[in-house]
């Protein structure tokens, strides 16, 4: 091989390096309001048709729209939303987010929840994108009915690529229809199909364990979700849905959790005001009351912080500095990366040399304490502001519009489905959900959930779904065949164009979405490769080479993750192994991130640290940092467990810096391509 050729496991080295940074970066814009202004469609103005108003300009986050354009725009009830829609109410609620300036987990000095949530969206967004820029190999057509073995990793690895096969290139999608039109046994189809529903249900199951368990956060995120369940009104939500008339139930249902009675909706609504606040309804009242609850422990905690006098003109400093603009804020904050010291201690520098001099440890450990509360604090604070207290109400103006285009599917399925059973299933299925994921002792690792309770929990559950998918497909056939025909026309993106194909391209514009070309992105990548001078490829071409080995490993410590969890359901288990992680390369690319995360040093002045020198730590959101019965351990300081024997991901910058802008613009292009014209 020459030193301008890269090899198939090379290329596939190169684009899993370009996509897993530029996805991330992707999500990472949206700290700040200009990446939903310069996202592109549909988040553009539009003329009195609906058409773009000035032409297409390249996405700043082509990838993302990639995927919203290829696969979400053209979904039934979602391509019936309104022209306003997406530039004008989730636009309006993205740049708010954005001008929230919501901190991060440098800051705060702990891998916060939504920094472990954007992470996993980046790393599922990232497997699905490279699938539409390359498309799904099938070389042959494979056998369904295989004998498969139920007890092997590799046996359910090779049924799930064979459906993923035969739903890309043959007719599964219609045959999966078919099935649950005539019945709730969907696994009886083939064996295939049966083993593949194994396989998904430990990576589900491995997401679960990974976000719940092994997240430092997790007993916080059950507990929000155990908050928001308590608040839910099933049961007037059941006596609803027993109206016989659709209209009306979705009229009442709508009032129940839309609908705000304050002085202000009431003046705004006989003309004495035009914008007078409207108060909250019911789905914004949950949203508020959850955050707020969250947000008075911080409260504590920082009053209890405070109670320390001696260091109160430090106290007094932060409370000015979270008062500043952005800009002064996000100065103190790259001062404080580029120097290494801590965050405080660049704010307090900021403010008075005196007072940065007279700093103490204990002090200055109290004041990072202090700090993470309070940024805690204005985070929810804005979050409610936006989502509950906004004028216009955009939240509500999307749920509304949301239920105006779901509208006539609700119809056919309250007419022909009985929903009260499916609220009753799922009301059964989360309750089960937060009883299996709470440890029976907070303090023990050894009781602690593992991937196999979450195996049996979808499987004690997952019935719940064929049945629901079995009475929507067998009583409404009308709607069943929409779904169909979108979802077969949608998997088409999915395949793969070879260079003897048709270079024609279909797109929207002109009913189907365009199909993945192989060829083109790896020449492509090819060519630019090609275009850096002899040294650069070089170092270029180590790194790649070093990726691609790194990929390896990853697949294999996933097949043998795999293996483990198969033996522990069928009582092979065995006891001395300290890894309890599930299978999966997204699962360790998303530790990866996770563990690469900027976190402000503990001293102050020294080195930066990094998410995995505080991935067993949480926010003490009590004044007394102790533990009660009902807040099922969301401030015990256990330490997540993960696998001493992952390897680290390789530096890869190198990569990036070489052909990071360039593959950029490669996929800015391809997004741009099928999108409507002017």
């Amino acid at each position: 091989m020459t030193l301008g050729v890269l090899t198939p496991p090379q290329l596939r080295a190169l684009l899993d390096i370009l996509i897993h940074h530029e996805t991330y970066v992707e999500v990472q814009s949206f700290q700040f309001p200009e990446a939903i202004e310069t996202y592109g469609w549909p988040f553009v103005d539009r003329d009195d048709k609906g058409r773009p108003a000035e032409p297409h300009g390249l996405s700043s986050s082509p990838l993302l729209q990639l995927l919203l354009s290829r696969l979400a725009l053209g979904a039934p009830a979602v391509r019936d939303l309104s022209t306003e829609f997406w530039p004008v109410k989730f636009k309006g609620i993205m740049r708010q987010l954005g001008d929230a300036d919501l901190s991060d987990s440098y800051e705060k000095g702990t891998l916060g929840t939504r920094k472990r949530l954007a992470t996993a969206a980046s790393v599922i967004h990232e497997a699905i994108t490279r699938g539409l820029l390359t498309g799904i190999s099938c070389h042959a057509v494979p056998d369904l009915h295989y004998a498969y073995d139920m007890q092997k990793a590799e046996d359910l690895a090779r049924a799930w690529n064979d459906c993923i096969c035969h739903l890309v290139y043959e007719n599964l999608i219609d045959e999966i229809f078919d099935q649950l039109t005539h019945t709730e046994d969907l696994e009886a189809h083939s064996p295939a199909l049966q083993a593949a529903v194994e396989y998904a249900q430990i990576y589900i199951a491995t997401f679960l364990h990974h976000a719940f368990v092994l997240s430092a956060e997790g007993p916080y995120l059950l507990k929000l979700i155990e908050n928001i369940h308590k608040l839910i009104p099933y049961t007037v939500i059941g006596q609803t849905l027993r109206v016989g008339n659709a209209a009306s139930m979705i009229n009442a249902m709508s009032k129940l959790f839309l609908s705000k009675v304050s002085m202000g909706a009431i003046s705004n609504w006989i003309g004495l005001t035009s914008n007078a606040a409207d108060g909250m309804n019911l789905m914004q009242r949950i949203v508020s009351l959850v955050l707020e609850w969250d947000a008075s422990d911080f409260r504590k905690a920082a009053e209890k912080i405070k109670q320390d006098l001696e260091s109160m003109p430090y106290y007094s400093a932060i409370d000015r500095h979270m008062a500043s603009d952005r800009k002064q804020r996000e100065l103190v904050r790259m001062n404080s990366i580029r120097e290494q010291k801590s965050i405080v201690l660049a704010i307090f520098e900021a403010e008075s040399e005196q007072l940065s001099e007279s700093l103490t440890n204990r002090q200055h450990a109290s004041c990072l304490e202090y700090y993470a509360a309070k940024v805690a604090i204005r985070d929810r604070e804005h979050i409610i502001d936006v989502l509950c207290n906004s004028t216009p109400d955009l939240t509500t103006a999307i749920v509304l519009e949301g239920l105006g285009a779901l509208d006539p599917m609700i119809r056919v399925v309250h007419k022909n489905v009985d929903l009260r059973k499916h609220l009753n299933a799922l009301q059964g299925f989360l309750g089960d959900f937060i009883k299996t994921t709470k440890s029976k002792d907070n303090n023990s690792r050894s009781n602690s959930p593992t991937v196999k309770d979450f195996v049996k929990l979808l499987q004690r559950n997952r019935h719940l779904l064929w049945a629901y998918l079995h009475d929507f497909c067998s009583g409404c056939p009308d709607l069943r065949d929409t779904w169909r025909r979108w979802m077969n026309d949608t998997i088409k993106v999915f395949q793969q164009r070879s260079e003897n194909d048709s270079h024609e391209t279909n797109t929207y514009t002109h009913g189907k979405p365009r199909t993945a070309n192989t060829v083109d992105i790896e020449l492509d990548l090819q060519t630019t490769f090609n275009m850096l001078d002899d040294s650069q490829r070089k170092i270029v071409l180590e790194k790649i080479d070093v990726h691609s080995r790194y990929l390896t490993t990853l697949s294999e410590q996933s097949r043998l993750k795999m293996q483990r969890v198969i033996d522990d359901l069928h009582g092979r288990s065995s006891k001395d192994v300290e890894d309890t992680s599930g299978p999966g390369t997204f699962a360790l690319k998303w530790q990866a991130l996770l563990d690469g995360t900027l976190i402000t040093p503990s001293l102050p002045k020294g080195p930066l640290r990094l998410g995995k020198d505080v991935k067993g730590l949480r926010a003490a959101r009590r004044p007394d940092n102790q533990v009660t019965s009902d807040s099922s351990g969301i401030n015990a300081a256990i330490p997540a467990q993960h696998s001493s024997t992952t390897p680290a991901p390789p530096d890869v910058s190198v990569v990036v810096g070489a052909l990071g802008p360039q593959f950029k613009r490669m996929v800015a292009n391809i997004s741009r391509e099928g999108l409507p014209n002017v």
